[in-house]
């Protein structure tokens, strides 16, 4: 039976304030997959993909897949060895260096705004369309930037309190809404390759290049069709920051967000193959149709009526991703604010729902602020969504391979100890890292490209303001902090009879973290190694 796993924090195990012990791994692998929320993604970004890098978007989709996978099962070994709810913050600042780990958080942080302020407008927008379809409002009120804006901000509000409440409360919810997203896309994709293998004719046949990332020879549309990837498949770490409330926290919310990379690869390109061979590249390139193409796809299938379950579908899976984006941003906040690096009210518990509520309320206020200036100074929803897509995906792509990195750093004493360890600690983890670092360096420095390809200052310069503001940020919160967080000593893992176990760096020595004589914290024993554990069993 696993023991009950205590987050770090500052090298000694605590007892989490957060209501323990309440996720299962099926729960977990919900919450992951509900965060990137398939449907919402497709709707928001396959038109845009598509665009980008024409029929080799599942190319694309599995040049991003390999690279985040990599920094999943990085995700994993760090959280064996540390499950505190900062997850990515926490791990970095612990193993490669407080002040990177401190703008990693940052980064995630404005990510997650970001995203709480643009998924509400769709959910808005999504809403009003429906209502509209009934007859209940009229087409004009439906397009209306003020009233998508009102009605998405009733969603947040809803989905705020949910994870204000309780984590038991937004994992039921998130059941439903994950259940009815998944069923409506699968349904619709599944029905237009019959369609096609029925006898209607396809718009681009299927061929084996789509799916041949050699296709993506320009290293421009690499990098671009990269980073749209990265944001399909951006949300499923939620898993880990909701690792303190869940059972067997070493390992369930490691293996959720493995397992829900691969039911989203299957999902995504069953329905972007079948977008493509529904709809011709004229009508996904058409800017009517591009910031609601799954909409339009379900049309050609099956009429208005039936489409309007599609409708429902992404209605659905935005709300769910709006609600499990707030979520580990509260989260990580709580983390940051108990490590002393953040502001207190962030840490603030409620006594009855275990959960840090006051941080919950800041993170959607926020929000709400981003979604007024949208509508002040945006002339479409649509326009809004399409400038900030992009800009996720490379926020996501900075934290994801700083994660990555600093997962074989932590590990690089052991790893010549281990093949299953040396390939999965080590080179994949880096190698992805690496990787997403590389294509953010490419969309965000304006520099001429080969192929006669280039970027500009102005695409790249709401990055460039948001990296940069945490640098001056992090120097603030390393001047007005007490809790010795930006002094202590990072930490690598060693064995230590067969288990690993965290080691501060002290010259030419190693010190054991947290227990008398150099041994492991008496409150928290290290997890065993998977490694050790299957040679002992082969023996």
């Amino acid at each position: 039976m696993a023991t009950l796993a205590e987050p770090i924090v500052h090298g000694v195990p605590v007892e989490s304030e957060l209501k323990t012990n309440t996720l299962t791994l099926f729960d977990t692998t919900v919450i992951a997959t509900s965060s990137v929320a398939p449907a919402y993604t497709l709707a928001a970004t396959a038109a845009f993909l598509i665009v980008a890098v024409g029929l080799a978007s599942p190319s694309a989709i599995l040049v991003g897949f390999l690279p985040v996978l990599c920094v999943a099962i990085a995700y994993y070994y760090l959280n064996r060895q540390d499950p505190n709810c900062g997850a990515s913050y926490s791990w970095v600042s612990r193993t490669l260096n407080p002040y990177i780990g401190w703008v990693s958080g940052w980064i995630q942080l404005a990510a997650n705004v970001l995203f709480c302020a643009a998924a509400p407008l769709i959910a808005g927008a999504y809403t009003l369309q429906l209502l509209n379809s009934f007859g209940w409002i009229s087409s004009d009120a439906a397009n209306d930037n003020r009233l998508i804006a009102f009605v998405g901000v009733l969603w947040l509000l809803l989905v705020t309190f949910m994870v204000a409440r309780g984590i038991r409360v937004t994992a039921n919810f998130q059941w439903v809404l994950v259940f009815i997203e998944y069923l409506i896309v699968l349904v619709f994709a599944v029905w237009a390759i019959g369609k096609v293998v029925g006898g209607h004719a396809a718009a681009n046949p299927v061929s084996a290049q789509w799916f041949n990332p050699l296709q993506l020879h320009d290293l421009n549309g690499l990098a671009t069709g990269s980073a749209l990837a990265v944001f399909f498949f951006w949300g499923w770490d939620t898993a880990a920051n909701v690792n303190e409330e869940s059972k067997d926290a070493e390992t369930s919310p490691g293996l959720a967000g493995i397992y829900s990379m691969f039911i989203l690869l299957f999902i995504f390109l069953v329905a972007d193959s079948a977008i493509q061979v529904l709809l011709t590249l004229p009508q996904i390139n058409d800017p009517n149709n591009q910031n609601d193409i799954l909409y339009f796809f379900a049309q050609q299938i099956s009429g208005t009526p039936i489409a309007y379950f599609m409708v429902l579908a992404v209605l659905s899976s935005t709300i769910a991703t709006t609600q499990t984006t707030l979520l580990p941003s509260s989260r990580l906040t709580f983390s940051m604010s108990r490590d002393g690096v953040f502001p207190k009210a962030f840490g603030r518990v409620h006594k009855s729902w275990k959960t840090p509520w006051v941080g919950t309320l800041i993170s959607s206020f926020l929000a709400i602020v981003v979604i007024v200036l949208s509508v002040v100074f945006a002339d479409s929803v649509g326009s809004v969504f399409s400038k900030l897509i992009l800009d996720i995906g490379l926020l996501v792509a900075l934290y994801y391979g700083i994660t990555g990195i600093a997962c074989a750093w932590a590990f690089r004493k052991v790893l010549t100890t281990s093949v299953t360890r040396f390939i999965f600690a080590g080179v994949l983890p880096f190698v992805g890292g690496v990787y997403l670092l590389l294509i953010a360096y490419c969309l965000i420095v304006p520099t001429t490209l080969p192929f006669g390809q280039s970027a500009d200052w102005g695409t790249s310069l709401p990055i460039i303001i948001t990296v940069l503001l945490g640098i001056p940020l992090v120097i603030l919160a390393a001047v007005t902090t007490r809790s010795g967080f930006f002094h202590e000593k990072t930490v690598s893992y060693v064995l230590k009879d067969g288990q690993l176990v965290a080691a501060l760096a002290g010259g030419d020595t190693m010190e054991l973290t947290g227990g008398p004589n150099g041994g492991p914290p008496p409150a928290a024993p290290p997890v065993a190694d998977p490694a050790a554990q299957s040679r002992s069993s082969n023996e």
